[in-house]
């Protein structure tokens, strides 16, 4: 979640104990007052940050 804020996307990451050991994931906040660009440039920053980290 860290480096998709440093690309201006604000993700929470959920891990143990809320899920378990193991299960992490990023739980993002989307709204109607987000644009159609807003979309694309945090689709954009998931796939880059995926990338990096190897896992897409």
């Amino acid at each position: 979640s860290r480096r998709l804020f440093e690309r201006n996307v604000f993700a929470m990451p959920i891990v143990f104990p809320t899920v378990p050991r193991g299960t992490a994931r990023i739980r993002v906040m989307i709204s109607a007052s987000h644009s159609a660009a807003d979309l694309e440039q945090g689709l954009e920053a998931f796939q880059q940050v995926g990338k990096e980290l190897g896992v897409i």
